[in-house]
């Protein structure tokens, strides 16, 4: 069993890549900040043989502009079976419309140069391989400093070798879809609560609400759909080996219909868990409430 813990961080500029490294440098990790990939056997080596057990590193656009250098640098070290190092690596994201706020209210250029929209498109592109290969990807886009600390340190302080980890997430339509779902389900067809005096304050973390969506045979029947679905397809992800599965709900707002939904989903895959013993955790979020 892995006694050490390397993390490696990737990801967008400007999707918090500095606040993730300092946030594991407050909790005892060994930091580096934009190593050259080139160095990466040199770090393995000290990582091995220090007697710190926990290190992390963050790798920059400028360092992978060539993508299949740090690929062949993940398959040598990182896909294959580590007994030593506990390897974990995480990819962070934001929206296109939240990083080009961030560069407008630093007023710092991109990595890649040239005009903003452009560049953020580019590096999108280069870096999607590193993405499909990293064991988590963080939407950063709707998330303060001290959320992103509960999730980062939430994750990474959990066991998590050999482990899904199930992330459930609400959302509302017209703040857009997150980045890193692997699943979307939408809600809209439901009843809505909003047009209910009653329940229109409340959102659908509420016994409330929940209670008159589940007065309706269309939600009976979509719930019943949906727990038949995922107990189903998680034994496949987990055969799969997967480290990170994204299940979203939308609604319009993402206040009602998607939180209620995805508060049900919840509560059924942890009883899900129970009852076969699976080996993995699930988490919940709700974007836009």
């Amino acid at each position: 069993m892995a006694n050490k813990k390397l993390v490696i961080i990737s990801g967008l500029s400007g999707a918090g890549k500095s606040q993730v490294l300092n946030i594991l440098e407050d909790n005892e990790y060994f930091c580096v900040d934009n190593l050259p990939v080139k160095l990466l056997d040199k770090f393995i080596t000290l990582v091995k043989h220090t007697k710190r057990d926990k290190f992390a590193i963050s790798i920059d656009v400028r360092s992978v502009e060539n993508v299949d250098e740090l690929s062949k640098v993940y398959e040598k070290y990182f896909l294959k079976k580590e007994t030593s190092i506990e390897i974990i690596k995480v990819f962070l994201e934001a929206s296109v419309n939240v990083l080009i706020d961030r560069f407008s209210e630093t007023r710092r250029k991109h990595p890649l140069g040239g005009r903003l929209l452009p560049a953020i498109q580019k590096e999108q592109k280069i870096l999607n391989k590193i993405k499909k290969i990293s064991d988590i990807v963080i939407d950063t886009s709707n998330l303060n400093l001290s959320e992103l600390k509960n999730k980062v340190l939430g994750l990474l302080e959990k066991k998590f070798y050999g482990k899904l980890n199930i992330n459930i997430i609400s959302f509302g339509y017209k703040f857009g879809l997150p980045l890193n779902a692997d699943l979307v389900f939408d809600t809209r067809f439901l009843p809505n609560p909003n047009y209910v005096d009653s329940l229109k304050d409340l959102t659908g973390k509420s016994k409330k609400v929940q209670q008159y969506l589940l007065k309706f045979d269309l939600t009976k029947k979509f719930l019943n759909f949906l727990e038949d679905f995922v107990s189903f397809l998680i034994p496949q992800v987990i055969k799969e080996g997967k480290n990170y599965f994204t299940i979203c709900f939308g609604c319009t707002g993402g206040q009602h219909r998607s939180v209620a939904l995805a508060e049900m989903i919840y509560k059924f895959l942890v009883n899900l868990k129970r009852k076969n013993k699976y080996n993995y955790k699930v988490f919940i979020s709700h974007r836009d409430i």
